[in-house]
């Protein structure tokens, strides 16, 4: 029962500046990629991009696993952790977009969202994480 007991502050505060930063620099490249998207959509995936970067962190720092994840991948060069934390934003900015914020939107667009916001945190955590 550890795992409830542990706060989510005890991540740095460089981990929630990027990740918030990351979830604004989404909203811009959909802006500059000119999707024609309500304005709560931009909303929902910028925290949806945020929240799931942090969260992703927070479990790896939590399960004391960035040891074992931090390796890079021989093909792609980049890290599994960073591989996988793209993974969790897609999943969850897919779902949260698609189940409860755009439900009438095509599945395609809102996969290209996701798409652009699971990308962008790859790269962000790559070069700048």
């Amino acid at each position: 029962m550890n795992f409830l007991t542990t706060p989510i502050f005890f991540l740095t505060p460089y981990v929630f500046f990027w990740s918030i930063l990351n979830g604004l620099i989404v909203v811009g490249l959909l802006k500059l990629l000119k999707m024609k998207v309500p304005r709560t959509t931009w909303v929902v995936t910028a925290l949806t991009t945020a929240i799931a970067s942090i969260l992703w962190n927070w479990s790896i720092s939590f399960n004391q696993s960035t040891i074992h994840l931090n390796v890079d991948h021989p093909l792609l060069r980049i890290s599994w952790a960073d591989a996988l934390n793209g993974v969790c934003v897609f999943a969850l900015t897919a779902l949260v977009l698609g189940l409860w914020t755009n439900p009438q939107e095509q599945a395609q667009v809102v996969s290209k969202i996701a798409l652009v916001a699971a990308l962008l945190t790859v790269f962000t955590d790559t070069f700048f994480f």
